[in-house]
C-alpha cells in the first residue's frame, strides 16, 4: 500500500529523523575509531600542501538518506566508512565522475561505474582559504 498526502509527510519525516539519530551516533563513533587507529591524524596531514598527492580520501557509503528529490545533495546525506587515501588526479582522469554541489567546505563530486548507469561514487573536495586540497568521497 502506497502512502498519500499527510501519512507521505509523517513517513519521510519519521525515516529522516531515525536517519538523523544513527548518523549522529555513526559519527561520533566513527571519530573515535578514527582517533585510535590514525585516520584522523591522517586527514589533518592530507589537508597540507606538501601532501597534495595523497589529498584525496575515499570512502565507501554505506547508507544515503534524503527527505525530499527535490533537496540538494550534500555529503550529511551519506554515511560513509574510510577506505584509503588517492590522488586527487583520479577524479580528473575518469570519464564518469561530474561535479554535484559545492560548499563552503568542499566540492561533492559524483561517480557512476559506467557512462550512463546509477550513481556510484561520491567524491568532496576540500577548501581551506586560498589553497584547495581534495577529499574523495566513494559510494
Amino acid at each position: 500500500m502506497q502512502l498519500t498526502g499527510n501519512w507521505l509527510l509523517v513517513q519521510r519525516l519519521v525515516t529522516t529523523t531515525l536517519y538523523k539519530l544513527l548518523r549522529l551516533i555513526f559519527i561520533a563513533v566513527q571519530r573515535i575509531y578514527w582517533q585510535l587507529n590514525g585516520t584522523a591524524q591522517k586527514l589533518r596531514e592530507a589537508r597540507l600542501p606538501y601532501n597534495y598527492h595523497r589529498s584525496a580520501q575515499v570512502l565507501d557509503v554505506i547508507l544515503c538518506h534524503k527527505f525530499c528529490i527535490l533537496q540538494t545533495i550534500t555529503a550529511d546525506n551519506f554515511l560513509c566508512t574510510h577506505n584509503r587515501f588517492e590522488n586527487p588526479q583520479y577524479i580528473i582522469d575518469n570519464d564518469n565522475i561530474t561535479l554535484l554541489t559545492i560548499t563552503e567546505r568542499d566540492a561533492v563530486f559524483c561517480e557512476a561505474k559506467e557512462k550512463g548507469r546509477p550513481l556510484v561514487n561520491i567524491y568532496t573536495r576540500l577548501w581551506k582559504g586560498q589553497n584547495t586540497q581534495s577529499n574523495i568521497v566513494s559510494v
